[in-house]
């Protein structure tokens, strides 16, 4: 518990801000939830007839969320180093598997859960910095 302690909530220099705050890293996390949100979409709008009114209405709105996406990343950019905001999209992969769940009916699977949980570890060992490290 120790090192996920000192990986998400140490104090960090980030060259604009400061120190990030809890709320910095929920923005970030929300922004990623923004963003998985498109691939919803996506997948309802390949459902539809191509070129019909749905599949139109379905593509702006995908449109829509990635602008949304691309505005807040920004935002988020000035407040973490490039490395550890663009590492911890990752956590798409969790809202996927949710999603694809609760919404499109697709099986969780331990292979899948595990395969994230890799991941995700992987990027948390990628981003912990070691003692004396800057």
């Amino acid at each position: 518990m120790h090192f996920l302690n000192k990986y998400f909530f140490q104090e960090r220099k980030t060259g604009m801000k400061g120190k990030i705050q809890i709320k910095d890293i929920l923005m970030l996390q929300l922004v990623f939830f923004i963003y998985s949100l498109n691939s919803v979409v996506a997948n309802f709008a390949s459902k539809q007839e191509s070129f019909g009114l749905s599949f139109f209405l379905l593509y702006g709105l995908e449109v829509a969320i990635l602008g949304v996406y691309a505005i807040l990343w920004q935002q988020i950019i000035k407040k973490f180093e490039l490395s550890i905001a663009y590492a911890n999209k990752a956590v798409v992969l969790i809202w996927a598997m949710i999603f694809g769940a609760l919404i499109f009916k697709e099986q969780i699977t331990a292979s899948k859960v595990a395969g994230i949980l890799l991941v995700i570890v992987g990027i948390v060992i990628l981003n912990s910095k070691k003692e004396g490290e800057e």
